[in-house]
């Protein structure tokens, strides 16, 4: 059913936090600060390391090691502003002994194991928060999983009792825009959990995208960007992945996925969001579609995002905020 004609819509959008419980917390008091009545937060949404807390023999005191530092936590107080200050930064902390320690660094398939549930405890967590913070105030909070994400988060966010997980469906967002997932990318040097062939990531947005009732005012959140498109400017790497060096700097270019760019020339959404190469905030045109790369600087705790507000087949305005 669409009402054409009827109220904007403020869309508040950010992507790639890695874990960082700090840009999550601001992304869920987004929609109290811009009035916005739309979240999406576009893919890789999980942590990358793992900061062991060990206990000290039998006494009551940690050691652990972060960010180049070594603390000795002397009281449960500040072993939980420790593990704060992890979960802030996009890690994982655990309690452990120097048996266990062990025990993980000689055995990898452990060490996979803790990570997954310390990732899916975390979504969990999150998900929890957003439905604590957002129930009945009418927002709503889309979450899809990225490359780097594991499967087991899909199925979290599938799961969730208030979070939408988007991906693979035609979802409207409001009475007049339906919206298009997809979290894969092509294939990257770094074989992530859901890296796939740039073929099948057209062939996965096409089975959404077909049936558009009215692209025009379709939103794309399409995590991996459009080749050459500004989108997706990153270092060059050679077969050791090592950045390649030209004239004493390191070469850059385009890494985008040209299925995704395909597929926006089809169908010309209104805007198309995008995240996946942190370091390429921009925007620009491909057609009549407005492609907005709001970028990621999740170590630091700032959140990169893009406010973004429609009304039918209008785009009224679009504004790359950070907090």
């Amino acid at each position: 059913m669409f009402s054409f004609g009827s109220r904007r819509t403020t869309i508040f959008f950010a992507t790639d936090v890695h874990g960082s419980e700090r840009c999550f917390m601001k992304f869920i008091n987004s929609a109290r600060f811009y009035k916005a009545n739309v979240l999406i937060l576009g893919g890789d949404i999980t942590g990358k390391a793992l900061v062991p807390i060990v206990r000290s023999g039998t006494g009551a005191s940690y050691q652990a090691s972060f960010l180049g530092e070594n603390v000795t936590l002397e009281s449960e107080e500040a072993v939980a502003a420790f593990e704060r200050q992890v979960r802030h930064a996009g890690a994982y902390p655990f309690r452990t002994t120097a048996e266990e320690l062990a025990a993980l660094e000689a055995d990898r398939s452990l060490v996979d194991r803790l990570f997954t549930r310390l990732m899916v405890e975390s979504v969990q967590r999150w998900c929890e928060l957003a439905a604590e913070r957002l129930r009945g105030t009418g927002v709503r909070c889309f979450i899809d999983a990225g490359n780097d994400d594991e499967p087991e988060i899909v199925e979290v966010l599938k799961q969730a009792d208030y979070v939408e997980m988007p991906e693979g469906e035609v979802v409207m967002i409001d009475d007049e825009h339906e919206m298009v997932s997809a979290g894969f990318a092509n294939l990257t040097p770094w074989q992530a959990p859901r890296d796939i062939p740039d073929e099948a990531l057209g062939r996965f947005i096409e089975s959404m995208a077909r049936r558009l009732q009215h692209p025009e005012r379709a939103i794309f959140n399409i995590h991996v960007p459009p080749y050459g498109s500004g989108l997706d400017i990153a270092p060059l790497l050679d077969e050791r992945l090592k950045p390649v060096v030209v004239g004493g700097e390191i070469a850059t270019g385009p890494v985008g996925s040209r299925a995704v760019r395909a597929s926006i020339e089809r169908y010309q959404p209104l805007v198309s969001l995008h995240g996946h190469i942190h370091e390429s905030r921009a925007v620009s045109k491909i057609g009549r579609t407005t492609c907005i790369n709001p970028g990621s600087e999740y170590g630091d705790g700032h959140l990169r995002a893009a406010l973004v507000n429609l009304q039918g087949k209008k785009l009224l305005s679009y504004q790359l905020v950070t907090g």
